[in-house]
């Protein structure tokens, strides 16, 4: 009996050591990012224009592939009546194949930048190595997908978006009768050297390793 489970102690060990190496190295491979904008959204996805989308209870579906559990969203959402006389408004989420599943608009992790119009801007904001550590991370949070001013068109959205149902919040950068042109970026996974040369963790890591 003890000669058996001494010839078995190094089998179990190395098939131990491999399920615990895939558990440690797990990363999520592909995702789905969901997006609706009010009025108007422009959708990059590490660096490279995936989508844009003019209705917003007409939300934009986007399969994705992520480097080793990394990827960067970028987003412009421009509101089409100025100022006061209309309410901008960003709703997104992001499901993906492993840890962490859901990341929503209203969460912590999202950036903000209120800017000129996307035709008039080229500092390369919806690239991967962007520097947004000075943008706003506080986004001004309002609604609960189905509720508040767009709750009217949740059903249509819902026939779009299918499953999972959105639980994401309805987010602006600032009050919403203000800014018209808004940059959102969100990056998950870990970039291994900022622009500056230092390691970062990103709000999508940490969730997955909670």
């Amino acid at each position: 009996m003890n000669k058996r489970f001494l010839f078995c102690l190094p089998l179990i060990l190395l098939i131990g050591s491999i399920i615990l190496t895939q558990t440690v190295n797990a990363v999520p491979k592909k995702g789905t990012l969901r997006v609706s904008g009010d009025n108007t959204w422009t959708i990059f996805i590490n660096g490279e224009r995936v989508n844009a989308h003019i209705h917003w209870n007409q939300p934009t579906v986007d399969e994705f592939e992520l480097d080793k559990g990394f990827a960067v969203i970028a987003i412009y959402v421009h509101d089409a009546e100025p100022g006061a006389a209309g309410r901008g408004g960003f709703l997104a989420d992001i499901i993906l194949d492993d840890k962490p599943e859901y990341i929503g608009t209203g969460e912590e992790g999202w950036r903000c930048e209120a800017g000129k119009p996307i035709g008039q801007r080229n500092d390369g904001w919806e690239k991967v190595d962007f520097d947004d550590s000075k943008w706003e991370n506080e986004l001004e949070i309002m609604d609960k997908f189905g509720g508040g001013i767009w709750g009217g068109g949740a059903a249509a959205m819902r026939n779009i978006l299918k499953d999972p149902d959105c639980t994401a919040n309805w987010v602006w950068c600032g009050p919403n009768d203000a800014e018209d042109d808004i940059y959102f970026r969100y990056t998950i996974g870990q970039l291994p050297v900022e622009p500056g040369g230092k390691v970062t963790t990103t709000w999508g890591a940490l969730k997955a390793a909670r």
